[in-house]
C-alpha cells in the first residue's frame, strides 16, 4: 500500500489528473497482486522438492515391490513349466508304449496272416497239380489211342 501511495503521489506531482493516477495505481495494484514475492517462490520451490523427494521414495519403494512380485512369478512359472514338461514326458512315454504295443500287435497278426496265405498258396498249388495231372492223364491216354489207332490202320 505504501508504494502504491508514492507512486499515485509521483503522478500528481508530474501534473497527472488525480482521477488517471488513481486509474493506474488500480491497474498497478492489480497487476501486482499476480506477482508472486521471492518468499512465495521459496516456499513453492521447498513444497516442490519435498513431493519429488516423496515421490521418489515412493516410485523406488514400488520398483522394488515390483520386481519382488516379478521374481515370485518366474519361479511360480519356472515351476508350473517343470510340471507341465514332466507330464508332458510321461504322456509322451505312455504314448510310445502304447503304440509299439500295437504296432507289435499288427506284426504278429500280420504273420500269421501272412502264414496262413502261404498255406493257402500251397494248397491251391496242390489243387492245381491234381487238376492238371487230372485232365492230363485221360488227355494223355486219348492221345495214346489215338496214335495207336492211326497208326495200326
Amino acid at each position: 500500500m505504501k508504494l502504491s501511495m508514492n507512486l499515485y503521489d509521483a503522478l500528481t506531482t508530474i501534473s497527472v489528473p488525480p482521477n488517471k493516477a488513481k486509474a493506474v495505481v488500480n491497474a498497478w495494484e492489480s497487476d501486482m497482486e499476480k506477482f508472486a514475492t521471492k518468499s512465495d517462490l521459496l516456499r513453492t520451490e521447498t513444497h516442490l522438492q519435498a513431493s519429488i523427494t516423496e515421490l521418489g521414495s515412493e516410485v523406488r519403494s514400488l520398483g522394488t515391490e515390483l520386481r519382488s512380485l516379478i521374481n515370485q512369478q518366474g519361479i511360480e512359472l519356472r515351476a508350473a513349466i517343470k510340471e507341465q514338461g514332466a507330464e508332458l514326458r510321461a504322456s509322451i512315454k505312455e504314448q510310445g508304449a502304447e503304440l509299439r504295443s500295437a504296432i507289435t500287435e499288427q506284426g504278429a497278426k500280420f504273420q500269421i496272416s501272412t502264414a496262413e496265405m502261404d498255406s493257402q498258396n500251397k494248397i491251391l498249388r496242390w489243387q492245381l497239380s491234381i487238376l492238371l495231372v487230372c485232365f492230363s492223364i485221360p488227355m494223355l491216354k486219348l492221345a495214346y489211342d489215338m496214335l495207336v489207332k492211326f497208326t495200326l490202320n
